[in-house]
């Protein structure tokens, strides 16, 4: 065994250590965590991808921030896209990830994630459907979303960061609205003025 394979060993070795302790916070997914990031790895290597999506500013994505050292941000989160002229040769964004924690230190924005027009469209859409593959794909969106209702969001300002666009979650199914929303001006302008505040004299 060469000297690569004993370090992956050992680097093995610790994450048994670490899943045998049966931790909770942000070591909940730590399995599902360490798959996913070798999944991504791979992908990234075998596909060499040069095209990706392209975002706009205030665009909401769901993002596998995975399992990070100390208070740095852990697992899968929404976040705001802070990105400026976005384009589908560029692998990175630049968010600013949402939790539904209040703190000191966040941002208060309300509730995002339910919107009542992209609600209604699904209803409507659901009444005038008949395949029964459908209607389930429907039937769950609307009711992944209908628990946001009455959820709080919150910015996490200080831990603003860039990911690779790989790190982005699915949708759940085609009928996922999650690509159209966009907060408002007025939502951006604030956190411009939080992030100024925040990293510059």
């Amino acid at each position: 065994m060469n000297n690569k394979h004993l370090k992956l060993m050992k680097a093995y070795q610790n994450n048994i250590k670490i899943s045998d302790k049966n931790l909770g916070d942000k070591y909940t997914h730590f399995e599902n965590s360490k798959l996913d990031e070798s999944k991504t790895l791979l992908y990234e290597i075998n596909t060499k991808p040069t095209r990706y999506k392209r975002f706009a500013r205030g665009q909401i994505v769901k993002v596998k921030f995975g399992v990070n050292i100390g208070s740095e941000f852990s697992g899968d989160h929404y976040a705001l896209v802070i990105s400026k002229k976005d384009t589908m040769i560029n692998p990175v964004l630049h968010v600013i990830p949402l939790t539904s924690k209040k703190s000191k230190y966040n941002l208060q924005l309300n509730e995002l994630l339910y919107d009542e027009h992209e609600i209604n469209n699904l209803k409507e859409l659901l009444l005038n459907e008949s395949n029964p593959n459908k209607i389930k794909k429907i039937k769950t969106c609307i009711k992944y979303y209908s628990n946001c209702k009455t959820k709080k969001t919150y910015a996490c300002i200080k831990h603003l960061k860039t990911i690779s666009k790989l790190s982005i979650c699915k949708l759940i199914n085609e009928y996922d609205y999650l690509y159209n929303l966009r907060v408002s001006s007025d939502i951006l302008k604030l956190i411009d003025e939080e992030i100024i505040k925040e990293y510059t004299l």
